[in-house]
């Protein structure tokens, strides 16, 4: 008995204690959500980014001229990532519908993996297994909705290695496929202040943003672009109409009067605003302190989703990677660790039915608001810490 015992312990001990254990493991989970989709026949997100991208290479405006249907003969929703995604999404095309979104969310779960145990040498290894355990079950629930969010995520993570590590360009170009695709990474372009060369990397950026901008010129004249970015325009507004439906820090407020909603935009450009104007004060600092500019990054990552007119509980993805990079980064306390794990059972755990019963988390998270108010205060509490506060790692 004894020995069965010890062999159990050490078993225990032993799991996920190389990077390869911890791929193989999220690889079975990517796999299991996957096939569950396709057998029942359900992953219309990837139906929406199929048919778009043919009907792109067709000449057709997926944002204006969207009459697409899943397989079960029901509407499909709308596409709302700009052209440059239909050219990347391309290769995904050339297979039948099921395989492609088998290989897509194994491209989707590769990149999230790799862009965590590719951080900078700064992570140990129980920082990076920190991070993807704290994330994985947004991760797989994202990858059940065949979502891009873990892309985003990843691309945050890969550029900001990519600086850490003096590789400008890769940084630079990374950030403006991201930028140029679901928009939410484009505010990582202000890390470039805190590295050398900043004027030489400024216009390194403004070229490869124009250059990628223009790609979908390939198939389109000049005038046909901007009209189909007329109407991706268009399309993003509609889709921000329901924004009292999103979670977003505006939720709560839009219970008592929606006329919010004429102002989202603007409040979160000034919040935006003010976080650049106290990064320039204290630059020189930022500059100097590895934390500093981690503590950022996590800020900055978890901002897009928080103040977004269009955040769901699938993007919080984003939000969490960038919330781990932080506490990983920071002296915390116990209140910090109190308000880490609320977050996790909030935004990562309430949400699966299997685990907590829908009219619970639909109170929890949809009467209350639960899960918004306590990221809200933490990412307050982030902002003091990284902006206002000695930190003693």
């Amino acid at each position: 008995m004894n020995a069965i015992l010890q062999k159990i312990s050490n078993l225990k001990n032993n799991s996920f204690n190389t990077p390869k254990s911890i791929f193989f493991f999220g690889l079975f989970f990517a796999f299991a959500v996957t096939l569950k989709e396709v057998n029942s026949e359900s992953y219309n997100n990837f139906l929406i980014i199929l048919y778009s991208t043919i009907d792109f290479w067709q000449g057709v405006d997926p944002y204006a001229n969207w009459y697409h249907l899943d397989l079960k003969g029901n509407p499909l929703g709308v596409f709302i990532y700009l052209p440059l995604f239909s050219i990347l999404f391309t290769p995904f095309t050339i297979f039948p519908a099921w395989l492609g979104t088998f290989l897509w969310n194994f491209f989707t779960y590769t990149l999230f993996y790799k862009s965590i145990f590719n951080l900078p040498k700064n992570y140990n290894f129980k920082d990076k297994k920190f991070i993807f355990f704290i994330t994985c079950l947004l991760l797989f629930a994202t990858m059940l909705s065949i979502q891009f969010n873990p892309i985003v995520a990843a691309i945050f993570l890969f550029s900001y290695s990519a600086l850490e590590k003096k590789n400008y360009f890769l940084a630079i170009l990374l950030i403006s496929i991201s930028g140029l695709t679901k928009v939410y990474g484009i505010i990582q372009f202000s890390m470039l202040l805190f590295y050398p060369k900043f004027w030489r990397n400024a216009i390194y950026s403004l070229t490869t943003m124009i250059l990628l901008f223009a790609l979908p010129l390939i198939r389109y004249n000049l005038m046909e672009l901007l009209s189909l970015l007329e109407s991706w325009k268009e399309a993003i507004y509609f889709h921000s109409t329901r924004q009292g439906n999103f979670y977003s820090i505006y939720r709560p407020f839009f219970q008592f009067d929606d006329v919010i909603g004429k102002y989202v935009t603007l409040i979160s450009a000034i919040v935006f605003l003010l976080l650049i104007g106290v990064l320039i004060i204290k630059l020189k600092e930022f500059k100097s302190s590895f934390s500093k500019r981690a503590q950022y990054l996590g800020v900055l990552m978890s901002w897009a989703i928080l103040f977004s007119v269009g955040s769901e509980l699938h993007t919080y993805v984003i939000a969490m990677v960038g919330y781990a990079i932080w506490y990983i980064n920071s002296s915390t306390s116990k209140v910090d660790c109190i308000l880490l794990w609320t977050n996790f059972f909030l935004l990562a755990v309430f949400p699966i039915d299997i685990i907590v019963p829908t009219f619970i988390s639909k109170v929890v998270l949809g009467d209350l608001h639960l899960g918004i108010i306590v990221f809200s205060v933490t990412w307050f509490l982030m902002v003091y810490k990284t902006f206002f506060y000695v930190n003693k790692k």
